[in-house]
């Protein structure tokens, strides 16, 4: 009975996870972003300001810290 199970559900998750047919009839994309389906934004707000300085912050704060600590 374990393996009839077994079985059925294996045959169940290879059905699944088949791959979909490809589509021939599509055009390839001409950039990355549209391959990825990215949106490209151009405004950059205040909160992208701030987390750039924390990032440039930090990354020199462990820098220094490597550097000395060595």
């Amino acid at each position: 009975m374990k393996k009839k199970i077994l079985a059925i559900l294996l045959s169940f998750t290879m059905m699944n996870c088949a791959p979909a047919k490809p589509s021939w009839d599509r055009t390839a994309p001409d950039t990355l972003f549209e391959a990825v389906n990215v949106k490209d934004t151009k405004k950059v707000t205040e909160v992208d300001k701030g987390l750039m300085k924390f990032l440039t912050f930090s990354t020199v704060v462990w820098l220094l810290h490597v550097l000395t600590t060595r």
